[in-house]
């Protein structure tokens, strides 16, 4: 074979790989959706999976938490906010649920609250609460909006072990392709800009 023609068979045999290569995600997380769609096992509640039950359902039937959406969160914390743009939680539903928008198995951890009052139902009733937004990791923020207070979040800042449970109640086993350690994880999205790194 001349130069010439190794060299375009090679490239050819490369190019082939790599468009391959491309697809290979794409049929793991098919295959992982249609074992997720199947599972019988009740759906993720992260809130409730980091809270427990006793805790969960004592702060939930108080009435005093809701959910307010991300753009109250704005308001005082701008700079955190507008990081976050660049998340990919802040795109989740929208790029993984798309088309599977029927499936309400995948909205617990692709919206923030499905299956709370005040949580995500819809993308037409609540379209505010698609993705995994602010409270999506710390719960309901009606008692933080409360003017001049502090903390009031069920899995604030304050609470590193109970973020760090929200996150892995969808980082579980079966979905756990977005980062390897829970802990460094955490460290890093103390920044918004940082966490946009994380693979």
């Amino acid at each position: 074979m001349s130069p010439k023609k190794s060299f375009y068979f090679f490239f050819f045999i490369a190019s082939l790989f790599s468009v391959l290569s491309s697809f290979a995600p794409c049929y793991a997380e098919d295959e992982r959706i249609e074992i997720e769609l199947k599972d019988t096992a009740p759906m993720a509640n992260p809130l409730k999976y980091a809270l427990g039950d006793a805790e969960y359902d004592k702060a939930i039937k108080s009435g005093e938490y809701s959910y307010s959406g991300n753009l109250k969160c704005r308001l005082c914390h701008r700079d955190f906010f507008m990081g976050r743009k660049k998340d990919l939680h802040e795109h989740t539903f929208k790029k993984s649920v798309k088309k599977h928008r029927k499936e309400t198995r995948c909205f617990p951890c692709h919206s923030t609250g499905y299956g709370i009052e005040s949580g995500f139902t819809s993308l037409k009733e609540t379209p505010k609460l698609a993705n995994v937004q602010c409270e999506g990791c710390h719960g309901p923020g009606s008692k933080h909006n409360i003017l001049g207070a502090k903390g009031g979040f069920l899995a604030g800042t304050d609470k590193p072990g109970t973020i760090k449970k929200m996150c892995q109640a969808c980082h579980n086993a079966r979905w756990d392709k977005s980062y390897k350690d829970v802990n460094a994880a955490y460290e890093v999205y103390k920044n918004a800009e940082a966490a946009a790194t994380l693979k």
